[in-house]
């Protein structure tokens, strides 16, 4: 039994239906959308991509989708059979099971106190383990729960600790875009967000307004962060004279998607001008490199534009 663990999740990409996997290959089995699995076909047996399967772990038998194909040799399992029509309907039993069990375990852990969401279960295909999965943000002691479930149960039990964003990915929902959450409907790794990507697109916002129905950043945050990091590598920095048709300024502001500069002339005009109609200044600084070069470079190493914070060295450097 597992207990106050928080469960990794593991995605894959997937692959389009239908397409045809060889014998050489192992399959990537998704069993439930927090668990999956990578398997070995057994001899003889024929798939393709979204095929339901039967497969046997060290934990019995499990009926599952076929989503990837993944060219590894040891995998956790090995694919039985492709699932009949009276597999299915038997799943569906299974789930219909599953749905009483869950409020059984929810009225179970109300009475211990709990403060848990229980967000769903997974009952294997062979009837001889379940898994309750459930969400908070405390670290508890579920053991007389386990117990308790056990013991009704009459079966091997096991309660799992998810994360908030998988849990959102389950539940759905609208996000502030007005669409449905991207990681319920399409997304299959959840990658981790930083205020680093918040940062590299230049929005200084609080977080609770770039922040989902999870509580945590918005996936969204890292879709255009390599074309804002290539992006930034060609743009002058913020303060860097340049050249225009017009004349020599200084960089106000950039806009880095299209590929746009603010500058400001020495007679205070100001003027928005394309990447491509800016002549970079060849005035060097002090390191031997021009001020817009050494912008770029620093852009490509993932420098954040802005004020830093000082470091410890700085600090004692400081006096401070």
């Amino acid at each position: 039994m597992i207990f106050d663990e928080t469960l990794p999740i593991r995605r894959f990409c997937p692959v389009a239906p239908g397409a045809p996997v060889s014998d050489e290959q192992s399959v990537v089995v998704e069993l439930h959308p927090f668990k999956s699995e990578v398997c070995v076909l057994a001899k003889g047996v024929r798939l393709v991509v979204g095929d339901r399967v039967i497969v046997r772990d060290e934990e019995g038998e499990d009926i599952g989708r076929v989503v990837a194909v993944v060219e590894a040799d040891d995998g956790k399992g090995i694919v039985l059979r492709k699932a009949t029509e009276q597999d299915v309907a038997g799943l569906e039993e299974l789930s219909e099971k599953t749905t009483r069990v869950l409020e059984l375990f929810r009225r179970q852990a109300r009475e211990f106190d709990l403060p848990m969401k229980v967000v769903d279960a997974h009952w294997r295909w062979d009837r001889k383990k379940i898994c309750f999965y459930f969400v908070t943000e405390q670290r508890l002691d579920f053991r007389a729960l386990h117990k308790v479930i056990s013991s009704a149960l009459n079966i091997r039990v096991a309660i799992k600790q998810v994360g908030i964003r998988d849990h959102a990915r389950i539940a759905g929902g609208i996000g502030p875009c007005g669409r449905e959450i991207c990681c319920r409907r399409f997304m299959t790794e959840m990658k981790p967000i930083g205020l680093r990507m918040a940062r590299v697109q230049n929005l200084f916002v609080e977080p609770a307004k770039i922040s989902g129905l999870c509580g945590k950043l918005l996936c969204c945050l890292s879709f255009e962060e390599d074309d804002y990091r290539r992006g930034l590598a060609e743009m002058p920095r913020p303060g860097t004279r340049v050249e225009t048709a017009r004349g020599s300024g200084c960089v106000v502001s950039i806009e880095v998607l299209s590929r746009r500069v603010k500058v400001k002339y020495d007679d205070t005009a100001e003027q928005t001008v394309s990447l491509d109609e800016l002549r970079r200044s060849r005035k060097e600084d002090g390191s031997g490199r021009t001020r817009s070069t050494d912008g770029a470079r620093r852009a490509q190493d993932g420098e954040v534009r802005g004020p830093q914070r000082p470091t410890k060295g700085n600090r004692k450097n400081n006096g401070r």
